[in-house]
């Protein structure tokens, strides 16, 4: 496995300007080229900003290669060796969403279901229990509130505890061209690791959201 971080070049300003404009389904397929030998999109990134440039962050299974005078790449291995009781601080952008069912068919197999956005679904929650508009927690308190109780969820099935989180940073993102409309939150804290090959191979390897074409679920890690 590879971690790697790359950077924007601003030799063609074309490509630049196409990069800066970009969602992130369209990023996700301008860093598909960085492996020009492999066919599969198994790859986990992020998006920040570093001084007004995009910067991006990278874990692959092979090792990704520069595209000339677009995108510089720097990597290094990474192969994590961790045991239960392990602390370490983590940030990860997700999908913040639970499945819910929508429709049910006639059997159980035809039932269609749909994500539902958690910070969205908190408010609905709230107001259904009879609280005023005006009474209801801030966005900043929904944010927390929500995100922590989702991803406390995430890690009982990721082998991982979270000891303390900050979740923040909330955005509705509408992909026209898909079809797709999904919300994310980001998320910085400290987690205890509980069942290390499980957290390795879920949590680390797969990522913890499904929403991996756009730019979420890769949790990066760092020792405390």
């Amino acid at each position: 496995m590879y971690l790697s971080r790359v950077n924007v070049l601003a030799e063609q300003p074309d490509q630049l300007a196409k990069i800066l404009k970009a969602d992130h389904y369209e990023l996700h397929r301008l860093l598909w080229r960085l492996f020009p030998e492999h066919k599969e999109r198994d790859f986990l990134f992020r998006r920040d900003e570093s001084k007004g440039f995009p910067v991006f962050y990278l874990q692959s299974s092979i090792k990704p290669s520069p595209l000339a005078g677009i995108l510089a790449v720097e990597s290094k291995e990474f192969n994590p060796q961790l045991k239960t009781g392990d602390r370490l601080r983590f940030t990860l952008r997700a999908n913040a969403a639970n499945k819910s069912k929508v429709v049910e068919g006639h059997k159980a197999n035809l039932a269609q279901y749909a994500r539902r956005d958690v910070v969205v679904h908190l408010k609905k929650t709230l107001l259904d229990q009879g609280i005023a508009q005006e009474d209801l927690p801030d966005q900043a308190e929904l944010e927390q509130q929500a995100g922590e109780t989702w991803l406390e969820k995430k890690a009982e099935k990721n082998g991982f505890k979270v000891l303390s989180v900050i979740a923040d940073g909330y955005q509705q993102h509408h992909f026209k061209k898909r079809g797709i409309k999904i919300s994310t939150l980001d998320f910085q804290g400290v987690l205890e690791v509980i069942e290390p090959e499980l957290f390795i191979r879920d949590a680390l390897y797969k990522g913890i959201d499904p929403a991996k074409a756009f730019g979420c679920g890769l949790l990066s890690l760092a020792r405390i």
